[in-house]
C-alpha cells in the first residue's frame, strides 16, 4: 500500500513540475495577462457603446489613416492605433478561437452598423505570412457584417508585435467575456493550437486558458465527429453541453452517424439526459464487445468468365440489399462495364415504377 501511495505522489510531483514549467514559458512573455486585460478593454468598450454617445473633449485625438496616426506603445512593445484601413485588406485570425458563426447574429450586427455605426474597431495586427494585409486578433463578426454591407472600410485598432499565442489569447479571451464562444470552437481551435505546435502540449495550453489538461483532452477528442455534427451542436449549445457532446462521440465512435444524429435530436427535444446518454454509450460497448450480428444473404448469384475464372458475385438480403463484389476487371473496361451496369438498372427502375402504377 505504501508503494502505490509512494507511486501516486511521484506522479502528482510530476504534474505540478511540468504546469509549473509551462506556467513559467507563458509567464516570461505576460501571455495570458495581456490578452485577460484587453478582454477587459474590449468588454468595457462594448457595455460603454449602450450608453448615449457623447462628441470627443475638445482636447482628444482624432486618428486618421495616414502615417501621422498617433502611436501607443505599452510595456509589453507592442504597439497600437485606431485607424480606418480597407476591409479587402483584412483577412480572418489563423488562430481563431471560434469556427460557428449564426448567420442571423452577423445580420443583426449589420442592421446595428446601419443605426448606430461602427462603435468598437476590430482589432488587428500585421504578420509577415500575410503580406500588405491586417490579420484579425478580434472582430469576426463585424468584418463579417462590414462584408455583407458592402462597406470599403472599417475601424481597426492596429497592434503590431504578437506572436501567435498572443493571436489566439486575445481572441479567445476576448469572446469568453461575450460569452461568444462555446466548447465545439474549443475543440477545432484547440486541436489546431497543438497541431501547428504554438503550444508545446496540453499541459501548456491547458495553463494559458486555465483549464485542466483532462478537461483540454475531452474538448478535444470531440474533433473525431463529423464537422456537420458538429456544427447542429454549435447551433443549440443552449441545450447541448460537453457531457452530452463527449457521450454523442463515444456512441458515434461505437455504433456510427445514423445513432449519434438520433440521440443528438433526443437531447435537442430535452428527451435525453447525459445519464440516459451514458447508459447508451456503455450498451453500444457491450453490443461492440458481443460482435455485431452478421445478415446472412438469402440468395446469390456468381459470375464467371468463359474459361471459367471467377469474376464476383452478386449477393440477395431479406432487407431488401443487394451486394456486388467483382474483382480482375481490366481499367480500361471498368468505365464500359459501368455505364452498362447503369443501363441495366436504369431500365429495371423504370419497370418498377410502371408495375406499381399499374
Amino acid at each position: 500500500m505504501a508503494t502505490k501511495l509512494n507511486f501516486t505522489s511521484k506522479v502528482r510531483a510530476g504534474m505540478a513540475v511540468e504546469r509549473a514549467s509551462a506556467g513559467e514559458r507563458l509567464a516570461d512573455g505576460d501571455v495570458v495577462g495581456i490578452a485577460q486585460r484587453d478582454a477587459a478593454v474590449v468588454s468595457l468598450a462594448e457595455v460603454a457603446a449602450a450608453a448615449p454617445q457623447e462628441a470627443p473633449a475638445a482636447d482628444a485625438v482624432v486618428t486618421s489613416p495616414t502615417t501621422d496616426t498617433p502611436a501607443v506603445s505599452d510595456a509589453n512593445t507592442t504597439t497600437h492605433a485606431v485607424v480606418r484601413i480597407p476591409v479587402e485588406d483584412v483577412v480572418s485570425n489563423p488562430y481563431n478561437p471560434r469556427s460557428f458563426y449564426s448567420a442571423e447574429t452577423i445580420d443583426e450586427l449589420a442592421e446595428s452598423f446601419d443605426k448606430q455605426g461602427q462603435i468598437t474597431p476590430i482589432l488587428v495586427t500585421r504578420l509577415a505570412e500575410f503580406p500588405g494585409k491586417y490579420v484579425i486578433v478580434d472582430g469576426e463578426r463585424r468584418i463579417r457584417a462590414a462584408r455583407s454591407r458592402g462597406d470599403k472600410h472599417i475601424d481597426a485598432d492596429v497592434r503590431d508585435g504578437l506572436d501567435n499565442q498572443n493571436l489566439y489569447l486575445r481572441a479567445y479571451h476576448a469572446n469568453k467575456e461575450r460569452e461568444e464562444q462555446t466548447v465545439f470552437d474549443d475543440a477545432l481551435a484547440w486541436k489546431k493550437l497543438l497541431d501547428e505546435g504554438v503550444y508545446v502540449d496540453q499541459v501548456e495550453l491547458g495553463v494559458a486558458v486555465s483549464e485542466d489538461p483532462k478537461h483540454i483532452s475531452k474538448v478535444i477528442s470531440l474533433t473525431s465527429l463529423p464537422p456537420y455534427l458538429l456544427q447542429r451542436m454549435a447551433q443549440n449549445r443552449a441545450d447541448v453541453g460537453l457531457g452530452h457532446a463527449y457521450n454523442i462521440k463515444l456512441i458515434f465512435d461505437r455504433a456510427g452517424a445514423s445513432v449519434a444524429e438520433h440521440w443528438l435530436e433526443q437531447v435537442i427535444e430535452g428527451k435525453a439526459s447525459v445519464r440516459k446518454l451514458e447508459a447508451a454509450a456503455s450498451a453500444e460497448a457491450g453490443a461492440r464487445r458481443i460482435g455485431p450480428r452478421r445478415t446472412h444473404y438469402q440468395s446469390r448469384v456468381q459470375f464467371n468468365r468463359p474459361d471459367g475464372v471467377a469474376l464476383g458475385e452478386l449477393k440477395l438480403f431479406g432487407d431488401g440489399r443487394a451486394e456486388l463484389n467483382l474483382k480482375g476487371i481490366a481499367a480500361a473496361d471498368q468505365q464500359r462495364l459501368a455505364e452498362r451496369m447503369k443501363a441495366v438498372i436504369d431500365e429495371w427502375a423504370a419497370e418498377m415504377e410502371t408495375t406499381a402504377e399499374n
